[in-house]
């Protein structure tokens, strides 16, 4: 129905409906969560009270996050009662115990990671700590590191019979948890240190996006995980240290599920309850520091030790750990271990003065959210039509990677204008460090003051936000993306079918585009071929060209392993549509002819009954393919006979960034650079098409060269790095910092600079 009216209804009509939906489904938003806000600070529980067994959308910075029972650590389920293994965590153990009796040996390729466990007694949750590690740890990679601080309960007989893949250190007295780590920190043979207490049970994933995020950074030198107590509270979302030292947990007793503490963020410190170092590092800094011994602040000093080397300590959510606090130590400031958390903080002071005066706030509560996040630069909002996608099409991965370039300097924040339910997709974002927010929260966000910029993703986005960001706030710098030219798409459109309707729309969008333009400070094109159509309409405008991002992947098969035809393409657009029936009817049958055997495999999303209604022996329909790199590592030839469009083709640059030959129309191939005969096949009549995959496809010699000049040109003109620079540019043109960025970073060197000027007297 919805597409029915699409197609019939005239673009004016669609127009002004989308606009009046957004203001209306805006202001429900703000009144909903208004009477949320009444409602949840008056007593109510969401999640309690909501009357379906669903789930509740995540938690927005717009509504009140859920305040939870006010219930002590010590409070929590006895040990006794609730942590006993059950039989089937028994039989598990003993499972794995057999499989990996015999092949639990010290990896060929050198070890990646030692997670180390420090472990005094309550040998049932240590039991328990080491089964989840189970489904997290590949020992061909890893190892477990077990130091056992002579316990006194069964903990060294159990831990006997786990000897064939963790390897336990037995110390004969308890030498504090320092001391443990540092013990475990030398028997190491991993390139990086994961300091795991043994009251936590880590979550799928845990190991992996620790190990991911500090491999895709090399300023990266610590990564800890989320805590969040047994009964769903958060303890730590990452650690903030106050100027006298004191150190906090940012988000203690909140909800975990709030969008504040799901995005990945440079922080003071991380506890070492889940904390991957890098190995190196902590050597040079000589370890744990033993003048904290037995234990607290220990974490703390290392962080800084690591930032004073130049290196980042960084909070990863999609990491998890359920942790029982105070298992070992108990919660008593005052009392065994734990009263060290005061004494040790007085020498951490002492040791890290000089820092603590120049770098941090006074204790403030208000300034948590300030000191939890190191990166203090102004906000980039970044406003698109829907939430990304990046695994179904070419411009939600575009614009991804453009996030993960705005987070090396910036504090970026992604806004879907019509919807963000899609937490698979959120998460990812957020593990790359951009937060996500709801279109009703950005009045609020430019209201606060610290936005230097706002990204309008597409014509339709451009349209319905520009007159209201520049009327709340003139400062700003606004950006039109324009992802492509839409209405040279449209033009094309109407040339090759003829039908009036696109032409109408054609000539509508021109206006739309052409006016978001001139009232743009930058507009960003994907192509050069899209800068002059647009640049024609609105020669005021400033233009950059930011075009399509590939990281370079590995090439897969050679020539001879490889076979098949591939097409990827998301079928809610319309010329993928069209190129498929194109090639389908006009030159596969021909392509036949000369190669028998040849098969021809179609991958997309949002596949229509008149795409899939073709699957076949000949043509394999596979739908979306959530991973669609074995493909580019096994097909032969990647085929996109695109008769129009617009912009930069992402498919086409993906295919060429895994070493694929593509055989393309000049539209497919526009604002790339590619040569034909040289990174690709590029032809346009049906005949020559069919000349140009026959030869790609049965010619050893045309299809190495292909590939290997493609494979360098992306790398070359595409790759993160490159396109980084061009966006980074393109920002500096905007104004070296703007009045809004200095006026947000002088206000923070006030802050720091009054703070230490209040120490220095008290000092004195």
């Amino acid at each position: 129905m919805k597409k029915r009216l699409r197609d019939k209804l005239p673009f004016s009509i669609r127009k002004f409906t989308r606009r009046i939906t957004v203001g209306v489904v805006g202001w429900i938003v703000h009144f909903v969560g208004d009477a949320l806000n009444i409602a949840v600070s008056n007593g109510l529980d969401l999640k309690r009270a909501w009357p379906w067994d669903i789930n509740l959308p995540l938690q927005t910075e717009a509504t009140t996050p859920k305040q939870l029972p006010d219930v002590e650590p010590e409070q929590l389920p006895d040990s006794e009662d609730s942590q006993t293994l059950s039989v089937g965590d028994f039989l598990f153990l003993m499972d794995a115990i057999s499989k990996k009796q015999d092949s639990a040996t010290h990896p060929a390729g050198g070890t990646r990671a030692s997670v180390i466990i420090p472990v005094f007694n309550k040998v049932e949750y240590t039991l328990q700590c080491i089964r989840s590690l189970m489904a997290e740890v590949d020992f061909n990679e890893h190892e477990i590191i077990v130091v056992n601080n002579a316990s006194e309960d069964e903990t060294a007989r159990v831990l006997a019979h786990l000897g064939s893949f963790v390897r336990t250190i037995n110390n004969a007295h308890n030498s504090g948890f320092v001391q443990a780590c540092n013990q475990g920190a030398n028997a190491a043979r991993g390139r990086y240190l994961v300091f795991l207490n043994n009251d936590t049970v880590v979550q799928p994933g845990w190991l992996n996006h620790l190990l991911e995020t500090i491999e895709d950074d090399d300023s990266i030198g610590a990564v800890g995980s989320m805590l969040v107590y047994p009964d769903g509270r958060l303890q730590e979302a990452g650690g903030g240290v106050w100027i006298d030292g004191t150190a906090f947990n940012y988000g203690h007793r909140q909800d975990p599920e709030d969008r504040k503490f799901n995005y990945r963020r440079e922080v003071d410190y991380c506890s070492a309850s889940s904390l991957l170092v890098r190995k190196d590092l902590f050597h040079r800094l000589g370890g744990f520091d033993a003048r904290y011994a037995p234990a607290y602040y220990e974490d703390t000093d290392l962080c800084f030790g690591i930032r004073s080397l130049g290196f980042k300590v960084v909070y990863q959510p999609m990491s998890r750990v359920i942790h029982y606090e105070g298992i070992t130590a108990g919660t008593d400031i005052t009392a065994g271990f734990k009263r060290y958390q005061e004494i040790n903080r007085h020498k951490f002071v002492e040791k890290w003065k000089e820092t603590l005066r120049h770098e941090h706030l006074e204790n403030d509560p208000d300034n948590a959210s300030v000191v939890a996040n190191r990166r203090r630069g102004p906000r980039i909002l970044v406003f698109d039509s829907d939430m990304l996608s990046p695994d179904k099409d070419a411009g939600s991965l575009r614009m991804q990677l453009i996030l993960k370039s705005l987070v090396q300097r910036w504090q970026p924040v992604f806004i879907p204008l019509y919807s963000s339910n899609a937490p698979k997709y959120e998460k990812l974002l957020g593990k790359d460090g951009i937060e996500v927010a709801e279109i009703a929260d950005y009045k609020r966000l430019i209201k606060e003051g610290d936005v230097y910029a706002a990204i309008l993703s597409r014509a339709a986005v451009a349209d319905a936000l520009l007159p209201t960001i520049r009327k709340l706030d003139r400062n700003i710098k606004i950006i039109f993306d324009t992802v492509d030219v839409h209405f040279l798409r449209l033009e094309r459109e109407y040339k090759l079918t003829g039908d009036e309707k696109y032409a109408e729309e054609a000539m509508l969008l021109k206006k739309q585009e052409t006016q978001s333009a001139r009232t743009s400070d930058q507009v960003w094109c994907v192509t050069s071929d899209d800068k002059n159509v647009l640049e024609r309409e609105a020669p005021e405008a400033s233009f950059e060209i930011i075009p399509t991002i590939h990281a370079l992947h590995g090439r897969g098969e050679s020539f001879d392993d490889r076979e098949g035809l591939l097409f990827i393409g998301n079928f809610n657009h319309r010329p993928n549509k069209d190129a498929v029936h194109f090639f389908i009817e006009d030159v596969f049958p021909r392509v036949k002819e000369r190669i028998p055997n040849v098969k021809f495999y179609l991958v997309g999303s949002n596949m229509p009954e008149e795409i899939t209604k073709y699957n076949s022996e000949d043509v394999v329909v596979l739908g979306y393919v959530p991973d669609v790199a074995p493909l580019f590592g096994s097909c032969r030839v990647f085929v996109s006979p695109l008769r129009y469009g617009g912009g930069m083709k992402g498919k086409i640059g993906q295919a060429i960034s895994y070493g694929l030959p593509v055989v393309t129309t000049a539209i497919g191939a526009e604002g790339m650079g590619l040569r034909h005969n040289h990174e690709a096949l590029i032809a346009d009549e049906p005949e020559d098409f069919i000349n140009a995959v026959c030869q790609a496809y049965t010619d050893r010699e045309l299809w190495q060269r292909l590939a290997d000049n493609g494979y360098r040109h992306i790398g070359e003109t595409f790759t993160p790095q490159v396109v980084e620079e061009k966006i980074l540019t393109a920002l500096e043109r905007l104004g070296k910092t703007g009045q809004k960025r200095d006026k947000v970073l002088q206000t923070i060197d006030r802050r720091l600079l009054n703070a230490g000027a209040k120490a220095d007297g008290a000092a004195n």
